[in-house]
This record gives structure tokens, sequence and C-alpha cells, in this order.
């Protein structure tokens, strides 16, 4: 893999079923917000490859957290799929898809593919949204009162979602 990532965004996500659809809305946000849309249904078939993976071996009892990662690096994109579980595996690659195992950055496993970016752009050439400081961290109050989302967050993502017809 690339050394250098030029933009990262991630998902925390429960293995369970419902996984799959939560890493595809994930996946249409993001490369949407990136201006990547032509790599939209290659990086949904590979998302939807290594979480639902991830997903039928999990124990449905006790199913694990695991985090979905989409990183721009170098030319491609790379979807990571960071969980704790032992025996997961290898993927297998779609045509022109890399894919891959490696031990996680805190522990664990990190399962991962990368997609040759369109048109032969380099991450550094990808329109990316113009993000304020800490876009997505909140301060927690010192009162512990309960902390609320961000209005032009919310507002953000459910006009997007009201784009997608399907």
């Amino acid at each position: 893999m690339s050394a250098r990532t030029s933009q990262m965004d991630d998902l925390r996500l429960v293995a369970q079923p419902n996984a799959l659809l939560c890493s595809e809305l994930f996946v249409r946000l993001i490369l949407s917000d990136w201006s990547l849309r032509p790599l939209l249904d290659q990086a949904k078939t590979a998302a939807a490859r290594l979480v639902g993976a991830l997903v039928d071996v999990a124990d449905p009892k006790e199913p694990p957290f695991f985090t979905l990662r989409l990183r721009l690096r170098s030319d491609v994109l790379v979807i990571e799929v960071d969980h704790q579980l032992d025996g997961l595996p290898t993927p297998t690659p779609a045509p022109g898809e890399r894919t891959g195992v490696a031990p996680g950055e805190t522990g664990g496993v990190t399962t991962w593919c990368e997609l040759p970016l369109p048109g032969g752009l380099s991450a550094g050439q990808v329109r990316l949204p113009r993000r304020g400081d800490r876009r997505t961290l909140v301060d927690e109050p010192v009162s512990g009162e309960p902390v609320g989302a961000d209005p032009e967050v919310l507002e953000r993502l459910l006009s997007r979602l009201s784009g997608w017809s399907g």
C-alpha cells in the first residue's frame, strides 16, 4: 500500500447484517463528498465484500465492533476494515483491485482493498470538500449535559441522502 494518506474518513460499526447497509451509505456519502462518483459501484461492492465476510464469521450473540475506513493514497482509494477476529479469509480481489490482510495499527487485523482512481487521477488531484478544524469532533461539556449533533452536519447528511434515489 502507498505510504502517504491525502484524505481519510472512517465509521465504527457492529458486525451485524445491518452493517452492510450502513457501509453502503457511508461509501456513497464519502465518495460523493470526495467527487469520486465514478468509483461508487466498485467501492460499494468491495466494501460489501470486506464487511460481509466479517459479519458472516462474527458471533451474532456477541457481535464485535469494527471500523470501516476510506483513504485516498497516491493513485488509489483504499477501503479498510479494522477488526479483532482471527481466521478471517484473505479477501479475493476483483479485476483491477489489490487486496490483503495486515496487522492493525492498534492491534487486531486490517483487511483492505485498493481501487485505482479514475482517469489517472492522483490523490492530490481529487477535489475534496472544504472542512473546518475538528469537523466531526465535539467538545464535551463540563456539566455532563448530553452533547447535541451539529445541525450543519445533519443538514448536509440529510440533503445528500434525500438526493439518492436508490
